[in-house]
């Protein structure tokens, strides 16, 4: 009755489903699944240029690996649009069976995400991780908490692909929330230039941190004309 009266729909087609994609979206959105492919860098997860990374060989990198689930692209972006600003909590079950496993493998000893900045919370008053956090967290008692914060109002989606690398520098901060731990695993929704999970794990690293891991659930490869080569 609930269903007649409230239909769910597929976030990607418009067609009627209960999950945030149908069926035949969701076969096509695991064609994006970057785990399963080849050419990919083992430390970064960036694809392969001649078999050289060019984002490993561009700068001095902060945390030890950074592990991406799914292909940034026009098909994964609408999802992402979905759970960031029409705080459409499905989504998130769509990567948590594959967030949760990476999880398992890694066995950190604390879990943490970038909250909003005052000036992010302006356009949305929720951080799209903390409900998926607090989902692991329920199945794996990991603890996990918003420990590295915006200070510095920074929007990465906007202005040239340099401008956005280096606007990231010291706009970073440690909450309160938290404590320095040997083995750290940092989840971020989306990584662009990579700029931001860079900066955060050498935050990370001056506060006493070990081991810094990335988790990305989204990553946009960098075209070949971009910072990297230039």
């Amino acid at each position: 009755m609930i269903d007649f009266l409230f239909p769910q729909y597929c976030t990607n087609c418009g067609r009627e489903s209960k999950e945030a994609l149908c069926l035949r979206c969701w076969k096509d959105f695991k064609k994006y699944f970057i785990l399963n492919q080849q050419n990919r860098c083992e430390r970064c997860s960036h694809q392969l240029k001649n078999n050289t990374c060019l984002f490993c060989n561009s700068r001095h990198l902060f945390f030890e690996k950074l592990i991406a689930l799914y292909e940034y692209n026009s098909f994964t972006k609408t999802l992402l649009l979905d759970w960031k600003y029409n705080n459409n909590l499905n989504v998130y079950r769509i990567f948590l069976k594959d967030v949760l496993k990476i999880v398992k493998m890694i066995q950190p000893d604390r879990m943490g995400y970038i909250s909003s900045s005052k000036f992010g919370k302006k356009y949305r008053s929720y951080d799209v991780l903390e409900k998926l956090l607090k989902e692991i967290h329920k199945i794996t008692q990991i603890p996990y908490g918003k420990d590295i914060r915006k200070i510095k109002k920074n929007k990465q989606s906007k202005g040239k692909q340099v401008e956005r690398f280096f606007n990231v520098l010291f706009s970073l901060g440690l909450t309160i929330e938290f404590h320095t731990i040997n083995k750290y695993l940092l989840i971020e929704d989306t990584t662009t230039t990579g700029a931001t999970i860079n900066e955060a794990a050498r935050l990370l690293k001056e506060a006493g941190v070990k081991e810094v891991i990335g988790l990305s659930i989204f990553l946009e490869d960098f075209e070949e004309e971009s910072l990297w080569s230039q």
